[in-house]
């Protein structure tokens, strides 16, 4: 039984596609323009948002800054401003 690899890659603003090393120079390929995946886009917003929070967290690590003292009540009403915000 004969497989057929397949491989998703993203047309680059000079118009080339990148492919692995293992296709050979000179192989025949087949493009299939697909749909745009908007939860891809979703995710790549998500995982920026998540990095620009990361560089934050870093930045105050390498500062020694020293968060003050939160109780309880004031971390739950922190959350509850944040749920709200996210909605919003």
């Amino acid at each position: 039984m004969t497989t057929t690899s397949a491989y998703v890659s993203t047309v680059s603003a000079d118009r080339t596609i990148v492919l692995p090393e293992s296709v050979p120079v000179g192989a025949k390929v087949a493009v299939v323009l697909l749909p745009v995946d908007e939860t891809l886009d979703k995710s790549e917003t998500r995982s920026a948002r998540f990095q620009i929070v990361m560089d934050a967290i870093r930045a105050a690590m390498d500062s020694h800054f020293a968060a003050r003292e939160v109780t309880d009540a004031e971390l739950k009403q922190l959350i509850g401003e944040a749920r709200q915000a996210a909605k919003a």
